[in-house]
Parts: structure tokens; sequence; C-alpha cells
């Protein structure tokens, strides 16, 4: 088994067709369909049924997949550490971010880097919690700043602690309940909802809420994994959101307010996540203990 025959593998595995994962692989059909009978053949076991169109994954198939992926996660890690060994210089640093970093602590501690470090690459990936922590896993992402994950769905992730985020009811300015002076969990079923996909803890904190009190949590008219999307449909409608107070922070939250919902108000830690014995460039660090020192100044994200 080698390198190729695994990135072979995984391309079909992706695409569910040897024919597709070949023309991006640019290789012959009949070249990928060996490679994957060669490796079926060193490992004893079918990895793929074939199908009158494609292709589709065995149990064994399955489980390889998860080991070539790590491997491939590996492979890259080594070669950007071995090539930022020789170029004398650390690469570019992508941090996956949850929407109240992107307003708050993440651009400051990235300010503070680049003035001190103008060679640094630096790229962003927003996004909700559960989405970043995929891309995490697959290398896509050097690190991420979010809600802690559950833990036991993060034995293989090193979680630092550093901050907590405020978790509120957000609606645009104007909307009829601003003006009420107290607010019920059922006022706001009468209104229609965006919300991120169930997976997420921001959602899961809010169901469990909603559950908390007997009611049936909010059925959102619209999911969505857009921060811009959701801020937008609020301000146009009278929708309702649950999110970061970092949300309404000046420019991105103009026009947003958060709603005073005493029963749905909700603090969650927030922290720097890692994938275990992942290798952390120079630069990445650099960030990483810049975002520890304005974290330790202002803990609430």
């Amino acid at each position: 088994m080698d390198l190729r025959q695994l990135t072979y593998f995984l391309r079909v595995a992706e695409r569910k067709s040897i024919s597709a994962a070949a023309a991006e692989l640019n290789v012959a059909q009949p070249t990928l369909t060996k490679s994957v009978r060669l490796l079926e053949e060193e490992l004893g076991t079918p990895l793929f049924n074939r199908l009158p169109r494609g292709v589709e994954l065995t149990a064994a198939g399955q489980h390889l997949v998860r080991h070539a992926e790590f491997i491939k996660i590996q492979m890259t890690e080594a070669r950007e550490e071995l090539l930022a060994l020789q170029k004398g210089d650390n690469g570019i640093v992508t941090i996956g971010a949850g929407p109240a970093w992107l307003r708050k602590h993440l651009p400051v501690a990235v300010a503070n880097c680049i003035s001190t470090r103008p060679d640094l690459k630096i790229k962003i990936v927003g996004g909700f919690d559960e989405a970043l922590l995929r891309r995490l896993r697959q290398g896509e992402v050097d690190f991420v700043v979010a809600e802690t994950p559950w833990s036991q769905k993060a034995n293989d992730l090193d979680i630092e602690i550093v901050s907590s985020v405020g978790l509120q009811v957000i609606s645009r300015e104007g909307h009829p309940l601003a003006t009420k002076e107290r607010i019920s969990a059922i006022d706001l079923l009468q209104y229609p909802w965006v919300l991120p996909a169930p997976e997420t803890r921001a959602r899961q904190r809010l169901d469990a809420l909603f559950m908390s009190m007997n009611l049936s949590p909010p059925a959102p008219a619209v999911e969505t994994e857009s921060m811009a999307f959701m801020l937008a449909m609020i301000r146009a409608s009278d929708t309702l959101t649950y999110t970061s107070t970092a949300t309404v922070l000046p420019p991105d939250g103009a026009g947003l307010i958060v709603l005073p919902v005493d029963v749905l108000a909700s603090d969650r830690d927030a922290a720097i996540i890692r994938r275990k014995s992942s290798w952390v460039s120079p630069a990445a660090k650099l960030i990483i203990d810049q975002l520890r020192l304005v974290c330790e100044a202002d803990p609430n994200n």
C-alpha cells in the first residue's frame, strides 16, 4: 500500500464513481481500476460494491476511509513542517472561526500579530461550530476558535477554554417584541425563526431551553450556514434567531438588537481547538499566544 493508492482510493470514495475520479485525477480509468483492485487484494477484502452506476463503499471501505484521511492529514502536516524548515518561513495559517470570534477577539489578535510580523499569511474561514470542526478533522484548517464541542464528540481534539460566549435572542430594531417590557418564550413562538443546522451548539441549547419549559422548540422557517444571510434576513423581516450577543456589535450588527428574554439567556465556554498531536507552526503558535492574551484581557467574547 502506498500514498498514491490511498489518494486514488479516497477520490473514488468521494466521487462514488471510478470514471469521475479518473477524470479528476487525470489518469486512465483502467489504471485507476487496477490500483483499487490491487489495494483490495493486498487487504484481502472488497472496498467497493460495484453498482450499475458507480460504486459504494463496503463496511471495510468505510473503515479504510477514516484511516486514509488521517494518513493524508499527517502527510500534509509533515510536508508543511519540512517545507517551513527548508524555507525558513512559516507558511499560511488557516483559522476556522465561529460567529462571535469573527466580530471581536480574533480580528484584534490577528491585527496585533500582523503589526509585528507583516510577513504572516493568514486565512480566516467563518462558519458554525460543527462545520468548522469537520474542516479541522479533515485538515482544512490549522485550528478552530468556537464554542466547545460536546465532550463525548471531542476525544480526538485538544480543547483550551479561553473565553465565554453569551447567547440570546436577536431581532431587528423596531421588531414588535422590542417594545414589550417582558417577553415570554411563548411570545417568541409567534414569529418565524432563521437558525443554523440542528447539530450546532447554539441550536441544541435553544431547543433544550424550550423543552425544559415543556414547549416545542421553534421550527425554523429557514436553516442556513451563512451568518451574513441570517443577519440580512433578520434586518429585513420579523424573523428571530438565537446566537452570540456579539452579533449586534457594529458595524455588522447595525440595525439589530438583543431581545431581553431572561429565560433564554445563556453563556457557553469558547475555546481554541486543535487536532490532538497535530503540528503547530511557529506562525500558528504566534496567533494562538496572542489570542490567549486578548481573551485574558477580556474573557467575554
